[in-house]
C-alpha cells in the first residue's frame, strides 16, 4: 500500500474532492446545524465518538431529560450515567468522560460554561481541554473545530478505519495521525463537511463490514479511493458471522450396553460349558482304560 504521507498536497486535494462528491450522493451534503455552546459541544462530542449522529443525538437527549440538571449528572455515579446513555458504543467510557467534563468545568469556573476558551489562542485552548481527565483527542478536536472554528479534523477510531481502507492513512497510524495525513488536502472551510461525510460513512451499518477488512488491503492506489467507495456502496461486504464450535462426532460404533442380568447369564453358560467339557474328558479316559484291560 502506498504511504499516505508520500502523497502530494495536490493529490490529496483531488482525492478529498472526489470523495466528497461520492459521499454526497449517499448522505446529506451539509453539516448538521447545531446551536450549542462550547461546553455543550464538548459534552455532545463524548456521545458522538465512534457512534453515528443519530445515536449521539438520542443519547445526549436522554442525558438531559433523565436528570434534573447537569449538577445532578455531575454527582451521579458512572453506572447511573451509563444506564441513561442507553444503547451506544462504549457507554461506560462515555459516561466517565461526561462526568469528568462536568467535574472539571464546575470546579474550575463554578458554572457549566466554557466560553472563556474563545478569548484564548488555539494552543492554550487545546492545553486546557487536554487537562480534563480521560478526555479523548476526538473530543478536543471536535470542540475546537465546531466551537472555535479551528482547522483541525476530529477523527475517531471508526473514521480512522475508513481512511485506512481508502489507503489515505497507514495501517499503524493513530486516529490523530490519520487526521494529520489527510489534513493537507482540505481547506479550513472544507474540514467540517468532510468530517461529517466521513463520519456518516464510517458508522453506516451497510459499509462498516467492508471497512473492517482494511488490514487486508495491500496495494490499492489512494487516487482510486472514490471509485472503490462507489463499488463498496453498490456491492456491500456481508458481515462475517463467527462460526459456532461443533463437537466432533466419532465414527466408531458405540459399545452395546449389557445389563447385569445378561452378564450373570453369560457367566453361568460359560461355567456350564466348562463342567460339560470336564465330564466328557473324564468319560473318554475311563473308556480308554477299559479297552486296555
Amino acid at each position: 500500500m502506498p504511504a499516505s504521507n508520500s502523497l502530494k498536497a495536490a493529490d490529496k486535494q483531488k482525492i478529498t474532492k472526489k470523495l466528497v462528491t461520492e459521499l454526497k450522493k449517499r448522505y446529506k451534503g451539509s453539516v448538521p446545524k447545531q446551536n450549542r455552546s462550547i461546553f455543550e459541544t464538548l459534552l455532545f462530542s463524548a456521545c458522538l465518538e465512534d457512534s453515528s449522529y443519530k445515536q449521539a443525538e438520542a443519547a445526549y437527549a436522554r442525558l438531559l431529560e433523565n436528570f434534573f440538571d447537569l449538577n445532578e449528572v455531575r454527582v451521579s455515579s458512572v453506572k447511573e450515567i451509563e444506564q441513561v446513555l442507553g444503547e451506544i458504543n462504549d457507554p461506560d467510557w462515555k459516561a466517565l468522560r461526561v462526568r469528568e467534563v462536568l467535574q472539571y468545568v464546575f470546579e474550575t469556573y463554578y458554572a457549566f460554561d466554557l466560553d472563556q476558551l474563545k478569548r484564548k489562542t488555539q494552543d492554550a485552548a487545546n492545553k486546557e481541554l487536554m487537562s480534563i481527565n480521560h478526555l479523548s483527542t476526538f473530543m478536543r478536536d471536535y470542540t475546537v473545530q465546531h466551537g472555535l472554528g479551528a482547522h483541525v479534523l476530529p477523527v475517531d477510531e471508526t473514521m480512522s478505519k475508513a481512511l485506512k481502507w481508502m489507503c489515505l492513512a497507514d495501517l499503524g497510524e493513530t486516529p490523530e495521525q490519520a487526521a494529520d495525513a489527510i489534513k493537507a488536502g482540505l481547506k479550513k472551510s472544507e474540514g467540517p463537511l468532510f468530517c461529517h461525510l466521513l463520519k456518516c460513512a464510517a458508522t453506516d451499518p451497510a459499509l462498516q463490514p467492508g471497512f473492517d477488512e482494511f488490514e487486508e488491503v495491500t496495494e490499492e492506489d489512494p487516487l482510486h479511493a472514490s471509485k472503490r467507495l462507489a463499488e463498496l456502496v453498490k456491492k456491500p461486504v456481508k458481515k462475517k458471522v463467527p462460526k459456532k464450535a461443533t463437537a466432533k462426532v466419532s465414527k466408531k460404533k458405540p459399545a452395546k450396553k449389557t445389563s447385569s442380568r445378561t452378564k450373570t447369564a453369560k457367566k453361568n453358560t460359560t461355567t456350564k460349558k466348562k463342567t460339560v467339557k470336564k465330564k466328557v474328558a473324564v468319560k473318554k479316559k475311563t473308556s480308554k482304560k477299559k479297552k486296555t484291560k
